[in-house]
């Protein structure tokens, strides 16, 4: 009878750590989920406005041909 009860108190505290363990994983989503709404609030608030992005200028070509940058066709007549 005793073993039985010790065998039922060890499954208790398995599945409480287990428990916990899933309870800690859904505090973090929460806390993801929560910093997610926070944005998406600020996005939709009515006096936001974007900002603009500044792009760089291109860099000038080192061979001076102007030729794109990638692979090189297979056919070189093509070009």
């Amino acid at each position: 009878m005793a073993t039985a009860d010790l065998n039922k108190l060890q499954q208790l505290l398995k599945s409480a750590e287990d428990n916990e363990l899933v309870l800690n994983q859904v505090r973090k989503s929460m806390d993801k989920v929560r910093t997610a709404l926070d944005e998406l609030n600020a996005l939709l608030a009515p006096d936001y406005t974007p900002e603009r992005k500044e792009r760089k200028p291109r860099a000038a070509s080192t061979n001076g041909t102007g030729a794109r940058r990638g692979r090189p066709r297979k056919d070189q007549s093509a070009a």
